[in-house]
């Protein structure tokens, strides 16, 4: 009996700190949009997509996790890359356009005792095809 102590009360202490952690975690939801398929039209349909998560500002504040926030410092980026696109392909025709997330990561930090924040895209990979 002595010996199944210590190894209880290691289990109950694993399982307290195993409750007690924050579940609050560094991690949003993916962001995701498709423009609809506009079907009018032949020819062979022509995918160009790229990874824009460097090129998007981080965003900060007092909540991170906003969806909002993060579609609004992506809106730039995204518009910018959409743009030339169109203009490299001027006999074609913008199909279909959208974008998926994959993480986001999130820095928390306090200052002057308050709660700030900071975040940003690991993954944005914008999607185009044209016709």
């Amino acid at each position: 009996m002595a010996r199944k102590w210590p190894l209880l009360a290691l289990l109950l202490m694993g399982s307290i700190l195993t409750l007690a952690w924050p579940r609050g975690s560094a991690r949003a939801e993916p962001l995701a949009f498709s423009s609809p398929r506009h079907t009018a039209g032949t020819g062979r349909i022509r995918h160009v997509q790229a990874d824009l998560a460097r090129t998007v500002e981080s965003w900060q504040g007092t909540d991170c996790h906003s969806p909002g926030k993060a579609r609004a410092a992506l809106r730039p980026a995204l518009a910018n890359w959409l743009g030339y696109r169109m203009i490299d392909r001027p006999g074609r025709q913008l199909v279909r356009w959208g974008y998926h997330s994959g993480d986001i990561w999130h820095e928390v930090r306090i200052v002057a005792r308050k709660r700030q924040c900071r975040a940003g895209f690991r993954r944005l990979i914008v999607f185009a095809e044209f016709r």
